[in-house]
């Protein structure tokens, strides 16, 4: 398990390298080297899924669209920052899954896909939450765009099967974390629970202030705070962007960050760790969605910013930015004639409206081709042709032409093949 030794040996540089790098402890020799000052304060910053690739598509889209490079390129250029790698493969897989992944951050091992800080055998590994809290005396602060109790958040804090969120969510009830942001309704309220346990009056027993909408974070007060805005997840930021009614309800993760950096700094005497998930960026890549991939990224460097503006301005902290596992294999690939159609290709991006999910909500159980072309043009501005259009409505009519195929036949694979 992370010990209280290991984790307090880790200083400004080393912390960095051991998230960059790797997960074994840090030799003597290479703790000696660091001389500067630690850090009070720690910001983990994790884009779920994001691939190498997604950080390529976006600087491009933005320098394409926007006239600037992406944050997270130049933050890469600086000569203040430090960039690595690091592997956070399981015990079970050549795959990660995000608990495994989460779990070598949050109790400093390996385990097995599906759980988070337990050994098959039940072995519970002490979390960073904890060691952090009791033998610190800091605050803890996790912010997910995922449900609260999905497997990253949790990671950091509690034990269990990341399938099981209901529990989960009794767990952080007793965890201590002192600031929860992200969706997850479905597991706190009692008319969603199958037990019918109402969790927010039991954190609200505990001292808690519970919101449950973007208004009530801009006016939130209190130091311990959970935050549920959703039944599930948060919206994806395209969806978002172009929903006055969500845009209104539901924050961003930019807000949720400066917020929770605002609870944390002002109520904590001896530091604070903030872990920020920008966790639907996963959720696009894995149903190949390049609206939602682009935007979501996007969105998680604004609150990469926030993240590194606090730091610059209190001049103690550390900011970590990183990602547990790369998904969907996104890739910016060629088109045209000596691919000199890649550029427009690029830019039409920016006509992206919706994500899938809402769109295929929209179109019902039988489309026709002439409702997929109308939908498709209105949400995303692409004009599919006929031949096209009518792989999409087959699939949705449970007549996939590539039902063999594990990984294609699906409406989200057929569609974002045919875009």
């Amino acid at each position: 398990m992370l010990s209280r030794r290991s984790l307090l040996a880790l200083g400004a540089s080393g912390l960095a390298a051991t998230a960059l790098g790797n997960l074994d402890p840090i030799p003597p020799s290479q703790k000696s080297k660091w001389k500067g000052k630690r850090p009070r304060n720690i910001i983990f910053m994790v884009a779920d899924g994001m691939a190498l690739q997604t950080v390529t598509i976006a600087d491009a889209y933005s320098q394409a669209v926007l006239g600037h490079p992406s944050y997270w390129a130049e933050l890469m250029d600086r000569p203040d920052v430090t960039n690595g790698l690091q592997a956070t493969r399981s015990l079970s897989s050549v795959v990660t899954d995000s608990a495994a992944a989460a779990s070598t951050w949050g109790s400093g091992r390996r385990i097995w896909n599906g759980d988070l800080n337990i050994y098959p055998d039940g072995t519970k590994l002490r979390t960073v939450s904890d060691i952090l809290r009791s033998e610190r005396g800091m605050k803890v602060g996790l912010v997910t765009t995922t449900t609260m109790t999905h497997a990253t958040p949790s990671g950091f804090a509690v034990h269990g099967p990341r399938e099981d969120q209901a529990s989960l969510a009794v767990e952080h009830l007793t965890a201590g974390v002192d600031v929860l942001f992200g969706g997850g309704n479905d597991y706190f309220g009692e008319d969603r629970r199958k037990d019918k346990r109402n969790l927010y009056l039991d954190f609200a027993g505990i001292g808690y202030e519970v919101i449950r909408d973007r208004s009530a974070l801009l006016n939130s007060s209190s130091d311990k705070t959970l935050g549920i805005f959703t039944n599930s997840h948060l919206p994806f930021a395209v969806d978002r962007a172009n929903s006055p009614e969500l845009t209104a309800s539901t924050p961003s993760l930019a807000e949720l960050t400066q917020v929770a950096l605002q609870k944390l700094s002002e109520s904590s005497k001896k530091g604070f760790f903030l872990h920020v998930e920008g966790g639907k960026v996963d959720h696009a890549a894995h149903a190949n969605d390049l609206g939602g991939l682009l935007f979501d990224q996007l969105s998680f460097e604004e609150a990469v910013k926030v993240a590194i503006e606090f730091a610059e301005k209190d001049k103690n902290t550390l900011v970590i930015v990183t990602s547990d596992h790369a998904t969907g294999g996104p890739s910016l690939n060629g088109a045209g004639d000596e691919y000199s159609a890649t550029n427009k290709a690029l830019e039409s991006i920016s006509g992206i409206k919706t994500t899938y999910s809402p769109l295929f909500s929209k179109l019902g159980k039988t489309p026709t081709v002439s409702d997929i072309q109308g939908a498709i043009e209105a949400g995303m501005g692409y004009q599919l042709t006929k031949e096209e259009a009518a792989l999409v409505s087959e699939t949705v009519a449970g007549r996939s032409p590539f039902k063999a195929l594990e990984l294609q036949h699906e409406k989200e694979s057929v569609l974002a093949l045919v875009l």
